[in-house]
């Protein structure tokens, strides 16, 4: 539902006001798992916008989601995007919060 909602407001008012709706469905009472979905699709068009930053703050957020163990498939997106935008600080800092997850869990 919120997915077809975001895509549309992206088509009338651009790109940048789906920031907005992303936020209030990721504050919603959703599964984890669905706010880590959220999550990695917010990221997407804040990539495309150049907001590197904006976009590293997204995964650093979902991470708290994301068990090392059994959600690679988060981890390797996290992996190329700092790879990709990163540098060697930022990269070892999603390692860092990589095992910082792994030892709450």
């Amino acid at each position: 539902m919120s997915e077809m909602y975001i895509a549309r407001a992206a088509e009338i008012f651009g790109v940048p006001k789906t920031r907005e709706i992303y936020e209030q469905a990721i504050e919603s009472s959703l599964p984890d798992k669905d706010v880590k979905t959220l999550c990695l699709k917010s990221a997407e068009p804040e990539k495309r916008l150049g907001e590197i930053d904006r976009a590293r703050g997204i995964y650093v957020f979902a991470s708290q989601f994301a068990d090392p163990r059994t959600d690679g498939d988060f981890w390797n997106k996290w992996h190329e995007f700092e790879v990709q935008h990163g540098n060697e600080d930022t990269f070892r800092e999603m390692l860092r919060t990589k095992r910082s997850v792994f030892r709450k869990l």
